[in-house]
């Protein structure tokens, strides 16, 4: 009897501990993707657990080199030179053979304007230049490798006025000159309504823009160069 006692206990401690084994795995594997079990150990570190490139973890950035005191690979390469039309101080440039200004000569701005009775504004109402090599005709002596394209207003705003888009380009020593521009169309007879650029760009050899009409609508217009002079005809 004894015998057979404990032959059915040690069969009960051994179901029992397969019992608590499989409900174990059974937990671990129930719980959602990728969490880990509460009871299981942090895994030690290893070569797949690194961050891979590009992470953002503090620890590990990844545009930077693990060297200590190597460059930062952001500024490794060196920055691209400014080409000089772009250093030009436009509210305040001079422009030769700007005519559309009304002056016979070299138009001189001065935070923004020309200062004259009907004054000429260079880039209005927060207006940008354009920069592209679209002038072809380069003095052979100073090659250019970017013209600009900016906006100019003739008039009172409380009169007749008009806009012309003005390609610009450095002339032999440095200074700018402008080709001929494009013409916005004429105000209004009254002068109480003007046509507007309301933006600009160069496409290749050519200028694309959008123009608010008198009516209030808007149009995309497009100008090729007419000739070797730099005149301009709409297509």
């Amino acid at each position: 009897m004894r015998g057979n006692l404990l032959v059915g206990a040690m069969l009960t401690v051994a179901f029992v501990a397969g019992c608590a084994s499989a409900v174990k795995r059974v937990g671990g594997d129930a719980g959602p993707a990728g969490s880990p079990s509460t009871s299981a150990s942090p895994p030690s570190p290893s070569a797949s657990s690194a961050p891979a490139t590009g992470s953002t973890s503090p620890s590990a950035p990844a545009t930077r080199s693990a060297t200590p005191g190597a460059p930062d690979t952001r500024t490794s390469r060196p920055a691209a030179p400014v080409s000089e039309i772009r250093r030009t101080d436009w509210p305040n440039a001079t422009i030769g053979n700007l005519g559309f200004c009304g002056e016979s000569d070299s138009v001189v701005f001065r935070n923004g304007s020309n200062g004259l009775d009907i004054p000429c504004r260079i880039l209005p109402n927060g207006a940008r230049p354009v920069y592209a090599e679209f002038i072809t005709e380069e003095p052979a002596n100073a090659p250019s490798t970017e013209d600009a394209l900016v906006l100019v207003e003739l008039g009172n705003r409380d009169a007749a006025r008009r806009q012309a888009l003005v390609p610009v380009q450095l002339a032999d020593g440095g200074g700018r000159y402008a080709w001929p521009v494009i013409l916005g169309d004429d105000s209004s007879p009254s002068g109480d309504q003007a046509m507007t650029f309301v933006s600009y760009r160069v496409v290749g050899q050519d200028v694309q823009a959008t123009v608010r009409k008198l009516d209030g609508g808007t149009e995309t217009r497009r100008w090729r160069k007419a000739d070797g002079s730099g005149n301009w005809k709409r297509y």
